[in-house]
């Protein structure tokens, strides 16, 4: 194309002409970006496969019971961001680590979120106490809430005056306390009882878990 044509395109004072077009959309130039500046240069086949695939690559889905598993029905095409907060001990009770000015954050198909998604937090797991089912610097969603009775089984975060753990929550009413499970019997459960219970925090449940990948190596 001579640069008296292209100037003519730009100045608005000729069009290309509908064989052109074609022609252009069969060496895979996307036409509407040609017109409008909108969107990629090159024609992205298949999107929603396209953002299904890396999608997957920068993240895999967590069971905190069986490990990794698949997840077909993900819509990947509708997506929400949340900050990652701050780092999450999985040990010893410890006071959260401020990751905000950080501005990490991590992108999570929007259907595994169910409902409000101002409930959510994302924190990045510090520590070993959970492994091998939530792995040293895997990325937990914890849904807010404070019903204990909600959480009895479930892994959470639970605020006691030392600090934040992330565990499994088991309930023992019958002797007043709460106990906070960990994976890996490599580590001591905790014990929260009577004496600590006006201490005791609940942050959130786990509600996802995320592997991240860098897709750099």
């Amino acid at each position: 194309m001579s640069d008296s044509l292209q100037s003519r395109y730009k100045a608005g004072l000729r069009v290309p002409e509908p064989n052109f077009l074609i022609a252009l959309a069969k060496a895979q130039v996307n036409v509407n970006w040609l017109l409008t500046g909108e969107g990629t240069m090159q024609i992205v086949k298949d999107f929603d496969g396209w953002m299904k695939e890396r999608l997957e690559q920068r993240l895999k889905l967590v069971d905190s019971a069986t490990g990794l598993i698949e997840a077909p029905t993900i819509d990947y095409t509708r997506t929400v961001n949340f900050n990652i907060l701050g780092e999450i001990s999985a040990g010893p009770r410890e006071h959260i680590e401020d990751f905000r000015r950080l501005g990490e954050s991590v992108e999570i198909p929007r259907n595994l979120v169910p409902g409000n998604t101002d409930k959510y937090m994302a924190f990045r797991v510090n520590g070993h106490s959970m492994e091998p089912n939530i792995m040293h610097e895997d990325i937990v969603l914890l849904m807010q809430t404070y019903d204990w009775e909600f959480a009895n089984g479930k892994v959470g975060a639970v605020r006691a005056g030392d600090g934040v753990t992330l565990k499994k929550i088991i309930l023992d009413p019958q002797n007043s306390r709460v106990i906070l499970q960990p994976f890996n019997l490599d580590f001591d459960v905790q014990i929260l009882d009577a004496d600590q219970g006006d201490d005791a925090f609940l942050i959130g449940v786990l509600s996802l878990q995320l592997r991240l990948f860098d897709l750099r190596h």
